[in-house]
């Protein structure tokens, strides 16, 4: 079974600008038939969405099943106010408030929370995790309310000491995990969460000209070197390529992030298959 276990159906891969133009006067859904089209024709039959701020991902749940595709969203990224996550979200600033977002996510059909921890990589700047931190008692508290509602929490975070927080905060997956280091597996290890790397989109940046290939490798080389001893000591890791990032193309994104784990010895199949048990409303 081949899974997209971290993918953004509203984004192409080319540019996130006109991507949020197309939708932002409501769905186009012809666009959302055409992706999942090319997500079905790569043999693709789950699909994990992150979530999007105009409810495609929401629409394309409604239809996924005429493709063969089982499709889960959180149907848009929940983040505090101030902190990344505006790009696919909606924000809070009190846990009233965040309570009140995942209720009204939940009327719209979502299968999980996902929360963001930190920002993304500082690419022009040497990969620095970006953006003010989600974490502490909040995070602990917003992972308790989300549990309470019956749904899993996919936590976007980089940085070893933020993964910890994360994982110790409960979360069920983590996405991305950049400038991870060695101490992180043991964390994995004890709550037995998954871990959704994303290389290709960073990998898919090497000589293409956009940032510094020594940056871009030296991200990607410390990543793998954790990922395999992470995968060695019975890590679950499962196939998510941040379809729709930029370079990272519907389907063949997925495909590739395949090749790569793959390359390195790592069978996702047991991470995919925790990600498809854990990710719907329990």
């Amino acid at each position: 079974m081949k899974c997209e276990c971290h993918g953004h159906i509203i984004a192409d891969g080319v540019s996130y600008t006109d991507a949020m133009e197309r939708h932002k006067n409501g769905v186009d859904k012809d666009y959302v038939r055409r992706a999942l089209e090319k997500v079905r024709d790569c043999g693709i039959s789950f699909y994990r969405d992150g979530g999007d701020k105009y409810l495609a991902s929401a629409f394309a749940k409604t239809i996924a099943l005429e493709y063969g595709i089982d499709y889960r969203t959180p149907i848009w990224i929940t983040h505090k106010k101030g902190c990344y996550g505006g790009m696919y979200g909606r924000s809070f600033e009190t846990m009233k408030d965040y309570h009140a977002l995942v209720k009204e996510a939940l009327k719209l059909g979502a299968d999980f929370v996902k929360l963001t921890v930190t920002g993304m990589l500082d690419f022009e700047n040497g990969g620095a995790v970006m953006g003010r931190p989600f974490a502490g008692a909040e995070l602990r508290e917003a992972v308790r309310i989300a549990k309470g509602e019956g749904l899993a929490v996919m936590a976007h975070v980089n940085g070893a000491d933020y993964i910890k927080e994360a994982l110790e905060a409960g979360v069920d997956s983590i996405e991305h995990g950049f400038w991870p280091d060695e101490s992180v597996i043991g964390y994995f290890l004890d709550t037995g969460a998954v871990w959704v790397p994303t290389g290709v989109a960073v990998f898919n940046h090497i000589g293409q000209g956009r940032y510094e290939d020594r940056v871009m490798r030296r991200i990607h080389e410390v990543q793998l070197d954790v990922l395999l001893q992470a995968f060695e000591k019975g890590v679950l890791i499962a196939c998510g390529s941040d379809a729709g990032a930029n370079l990272v193309y519907q389907g063949t994104g997925t495909e590739e992030e395949l090749a790569l784990l793959l390359s390195m010895g790592i069978d996702p199949q047991r991470g995919n298959g925790e990600i498809i048990r854990r990710f719907k409303k329990q």
